[in-house]
């Protein structure tokens, strides 16, 4: 892997599920990679939804 920084998301239960290393033009463009992020954390969400996994 290149050097750099990585967005790591994990479910409520520690288990990775994405991984992401933001370019310095995605950093250098904010609102884009925020939006981006954004619309992969719902996409996430759609595939596996929080709270499904029996507890409480």
């Amino acid at each position: 892997m290149k050097p750099g920084y990585r967005l790591i998301i994990v479910d409520k239960a520690g288990v990775l599920v994405s991984e992401f290393q933001p370019t310095e033009n995605a950093l250098a463009q904010p609102e884009t990679f925020v939006a981006a992020l954004k619309q992969s954390i719902e996409d996430i969400e759609e595939e596996e939804p929080w709270g499904s996994g029996g507890e409480g």
